[in-house]
């Protein structure tokens, strides 16, 4: 067997430390409006102010929360001492709760994400991309589901997932092809279901897959978990997000919404490039062999089952929203293998069906945990 040579995804690097020497300037907004905030929504930002204001509306028009949260917008574009267009619109929008900042120069989206952990004052902090939209219930419900699953004899709660609804985007009229406000409507109409995935490192060795969402739209993370795992780390690639949530789910529980929690706008982010398909095939390949080379009996059996699903999820992902269509053999110069095919049939019908109806199980468990523990709280 060929002895792996690649990167250590669980070498816990501190990824804060390579931006130390980037200064972030406070620039607006008042601490004391919300003295000691559980949560943080961070906004990290880079001259995408029309979108930045939709999302920021999206922000301070939740609904009424029992606890403290404010809002920290986090620009990326470098300072110079004048207002920018990004600064204009958060001294124009006027709410106490935006903290403002400015970095003193361009850093990697990732290292931003890190700078806007450190500088949080939430005990959670939620994500919101510039491009993205909140329900506007979500704040709201992200505290109830962190109470329902925190607790004594629980497992500290490291992070949230949050599902979204994705929208497409129309970048070059600037139009939403979706009824975001007769969703959004609807969504906030419905009860808080308390059913969460459970995700752990098994996830990736049975599916393939690292499980999880993007950091946007409502996924929540416990400040001091991300510290902890060392932070995004830009150096894994395109799915560094989700490795981040692979390393946390080493010492802390880690959940995923089954109902939606935000909008993802299709059309304005990197997601939508040729090459980016390219990237999250290429580095979900990378991944699982690093996970192979730790559970070498799971490659054994599975690396070319994981290969073929993976690639085909994201192939298919990537046809339905883009008019440039793909096919998993524009991608064999990454893995050009295929599972016999009886065998790749018994492990989606059976392997993959045996694990997701304990993952249902395990779902249902948990929800009347937590449904029981928020009796208790009342």
């Amino acid at each position: 067997m060929t002895k792996y040579n690649g990167l250590n995804y669980e070498s816990r690097e501190n990824c804060f430390e390579k931006c130390s020497h980037v200064k972030s300037t406070f620039l607006y907004g008042d601490p004391e409006a919300v003295p000691e905030p559980r949560l943080t929504l961070l906004v990290p930002t880079y001259k995408r102010v029309n979108m930045l204001k939709q999302a920021l509306e999206s922000a301070i028009t939740q609904y009424h929360c029992d606890f403290m949260w404010d809002i920290l917008v986090l620009d990326n574009e470098p300072y110079d001492g004048k207002p920018n267009e990004t600064e204009k619109l958060i001294r124009k929008l006027d709410n106490k709760r935006i903290l403002y900042y400015r970095n003193s120069e361009n850093i990697r989206p990732g290292d931003n994400f890190n700078r806007g952990f450190l500088l949080a004052r939430g005990e959670y902090v939620m994500m919101l991309h510039d491009d993205d939209f909140l329900v506007a219930n979500t704040v709201q419900n992200m505290g109830r589901l962190i109470t329902a699953y925190s607790g004594e004899g629980m497992k500290p709660l490291g992070a949230v997932c949050a599902t979204y609804i994705q929208f497409e985007y129309d970048a070059e009229h600037d139009l939403v092809k979706a009824d975001i406000p007769g969703m959004n409507a609807y969504l906030c109409n419905q009860p808080l279901d308390y059913s969460v995935y459970c995700l752990t490192n098994s996830n990736v060795q049975i599916t393939g897959h690292i499980g999880g969402s993007v950091p946007s739209n409502g996924s929540t993370f416990n400040r001091k978990a991300v510290i902890d795992a060392g932070g995004f780390n830009e150096d894994f690639g395109i799915s560094g997000d989700l490795i981040l949530l692979y390393n946390i789910e080493r010492d802390y529980a880690v959940y995923q919404t089954r109902v939606p929690l935000g909008f993802y706008r299709w059309g304005a982010n990197s997601m939508i490039k040729p090459e980016s398909t390219r990237r999250v095939i290429k580095d979900g390949n990378d991944f699982r062999e690093y996970v192979y080379s730790k559970k070498p009996f799971i490659g054994m059996l599975f690396r070319k089952c994981h290969y073929k699903h993976f690639t085909s999820d994201v192939v298919n992902e990537k046809n339905n929203v883009s008019k440039i269509k793909v096919s998993i053999s524009d991608f064999d110069d990454i893995y050009s293998k295929r599972p016999n095919k009886l065998w790749y049939l018994f492990y989606r019908v059976v392997i993959s069906r045996i694990y997701a109806l304990h993952k249902k199980h395990q779902t249902k468990k948990l929800a009347r945990k937590a449904l029981k523990r928020m009796e208790n709280e009342q």
